[in-house]
């Protein structure tokens, strides 16, 4: 298995993450038009997740990059594309997984679902060198 194969899979996982999560908050929003149940929290939206995440996946896509020595055109689309595949989803991804760990609610991120956001954000951003 390639690192492109990775990396894609990586990316699934990131999408599907994003989309469970989505699907939950909207669920509760549902819910809330049909039976007057929880109202809809500005806190459910995913891209509102905590900076440090961001700084994880970027981190990692920037360790990942000079480590491996990739030589690649700095251009507006391939920059774009690192920012967008290697900062930004797994961001989401890992807010995603911080929004499914506590249900939306205001309660304490337990400690595993935590760890999993942030190494799901740096594998996000250094699985993101591949697309390069």
């Amino acid at each position: 298995m390639t690192l492109e194969h990775v990396s894609v899979a990586v990316l699934a996982a990131e999408i599907a993450l994003m989309l469970l999560a989505r699907l939950g908050t909207e669920r509760r929003h549902w819910r809330h038009r049909r039976k007057g149940g929880v109202a809809p929290r500005k806190r459910d939206d995913i891209r509102l997740g905590p900076g440090l995440v961001y700084s994880v996946a970027a981190l990692a896509l920037v360790a990942v990059a000079v480590f491996s020595g990739i030589d690649f055109e700095w251009s507006i689309g391939t920059l774009s594309l690192l920012g967008v595949l290697g900062v930004l989803v797994p961001g989401y991804a890992a807010q995603s997984v911080m929004l499914l760990g506590t249900h939306g609610d205001h309660k304490p991120l337990k400690g595993r679902h935590e760890t999993l956001a942030y190494v799901l954000a740096a594998l996000g951003g250094a699985a993101a060198v591949a697309f390069v």
